[in-house]
């Protein structure tokens, strides 16, 4: 179905929501025979918002489960080749994406909620060898149509365009 519902002027991540994160490089260690150590390659690390896990239990979006703040990418592809040790830094391969950045003041079930462009940071660990990247995906629909405005300049009336 896609997004319809937006968060300070972003989409919503949620199962539905088309979002891919793809991080590079991901320096794995990477079986090269002949020689008997592995060798540093760079790898693309992508996660995609499908493999939500963790998502909201009481609020849904499109119909979907929304990420949360602790929500994650179940798991990340890309860096498969890399399996003589894994990254360099975390020693891990496939692991899962998480937001490091998500709305300050919208929050579903007590948690933030992440939003279309938000940082996420790849194969978690205490620390990662994989730079943060955002997590790109389709917007949300039409802003509102500012109907009226009080001397502030604040909106007190908004339609909303279907």
């Amino acid at each position: 179905m896609g997004v319809t519902v937006n968060v300070n002027m972003r989409s919503v991540v949620h199962k539905d929501s088309s979002g891919i994160a793809s991080a590079f490089p991901d320096v794995c260690k990477t079986p090269a025979p002949p020689s008997p150590s592995p060798i540093p390659i760079p790898y693309p690390n992508i996660s995609k918002s499908a493999d939500t896990s963790k998502g909201s239990t009481s609020v849904k979006m499109d119909g979907n489960p929304i990420m949360l703040k602790d929500s994650e990418f179940m798991m990340s592809t890309g860096d498969e080749a890399g399996s003589a040790g894994g990254n360099v830094v975390t020693n891990k391969i496939k692991g899962p994406a998480k937001f490091l950045m998500y709305s300050f003041d919208v929050k579903v079930e007590g948690k933030n909620v992440p939003r279309q462009l938000d940082i996420m940071m790849h194969n978690i660990a205490a620390s990662s060898g994989t730079p943060p990247f955002p997590c790109m995906q389709p917007g949300g629909g039409m802003p509102p149509i500012t109907k009226e405005s009080d001397e502030k300049g604040e909106i007190v009336e908004v339609e909303w365009d279907e």
